[in-house]
């Protein structure tokens, strides 16, 4: 191979991916091996767990009710405050609230109707959730990070009219 630098003929000396003049040093040939890495953009991602997003598909798929869904993420943001409220709450919940309590309790703050809506068939456990839920919007971190104004009494649970 001719050195385009300094016009002389040699075999090159290789290291690693780049073949050198060992004339003059100049890089004769570049030929860069691609190998998978744990970096690499392509790479396959780590899948995060968000139940937003979760509750967000289970509400398309059980809700037909248009006034519900037109308020869709109104929903979905007060279902993120609750899950904020709790991880940083004191409660004795290992799990959070099951997904049909979460979406009957969102509507009914919002003034939404409810009759359409799936339930759970244990009532106590509906009451019990309900009432811990109760307990998170009356709370002092719901107070400092989202009060501005409820559109209900304080006093209110959601599922005590049954």
């Amino acid at each position: 191979m001719i050195c385009p630098s300094c016009n002389t003929e040699t075999f090159g000396i290789q290291d690693e991916v780049n073949l050198w003049c060992d004339c003059c040093g100049n890089v004769l040939k570049d030929s860069p091996v691609w190998v998978t890495g744990y970096c690499q953009s392509h790479s396959c991602k780590n899948q995060i767990y968000s139940r937003r997003k979760r509750f967000g598909k289970y509400l398309r798929t059980v809700c037909h009710n248009s006034s519900v869904l037109h308020s869709f993420y109104d929903i979905l943001d007060l279902y993120s405050k609750f899950e904020f409220t709790w991880t940083n709450s004191e409660s004795n919940r290992i799990y959070f609230f099951a997904k049909p309590v979460m979406l009957r309790y969102c509507c009914e703050v919002l003034g939404l109707e409810t009759d359409n809506l799936p339930s759970l068939k244990d009532k106590n456990r509906i009451k019990e959730q309900a009432r811990e839920l109760s307990n998170l919007w009356r709370g002092v971190l719901w107070k400092t990070m989202y009060d501005r104004g409820n559109p209900r009494p304080l006093d209110w649970i959601p599922g005590d009219s049954d």
